[in-house]
């Protein structure tokens, strides 16, 4: 048996990523997983964390920066450094890109189906306060 192969499939357990300005990003990173289900489950000066008790998502200041990216152009086979987390329904994606424009989010690449990810791949991109990219999306063969 593989390491991995255990009694269930290996799955994320949490995220962690480093931003700029702690203030800064609460509001978008609240907004988007708060409209995905997520909870806060720990909000300090120094960083914040939300859960939907599967997975959770650590929000980290640091003093200095050590990655800075670049919004991507669109113009990129495959946006290398994002996260992405699938939903159930094309609706669903919809509603998130929805939840985030009244909030003054404009999606880095609006909520549109994908064919060349696979056919009924529908997602919605967002870039954070430091272009940090986060997808949600949905296929139609959810697996």
């Amino acid at each position: 048996m593989a390491l991995g192969e255990q009694r269930s499939p290996v799955v994320v357990g949490h995220v962690g990523i480093e931003v700029s300005s702690v203030d800064r990003s609460k509001k978008f990173y609240k907004t988007l997983f708060e409209a995905l289900g997520f909870k806060v489950i720990m909000d300090t000066q120094e960083g914040f964390a939300l859960s939907n008790g599967s997975v959770s998502l650590w929000i980290s200041g640091v003093p200095e920066s050590r990655v800075r990216r670049r919004a991507p152009t669109g113009e990129e086979f495959v946006v290398a450094d994002h996260l992405a987390f699938l939903v159930h329904s094309r609706e669903a994606v919809y509603g998130i890109e929805r939840q985030m424009k009244r909030k003054g989010f404009v999606p880095l690449f609006p909520c549109e189906e994908h064919p060349e990810f696979e056919a009924g791949y529908h997602a919605v991109s967002f870039c954070d306060p430091d272009n940090y990219v986060i997808e949600v999306y949905t296929r139609s063969k959810l697996t």
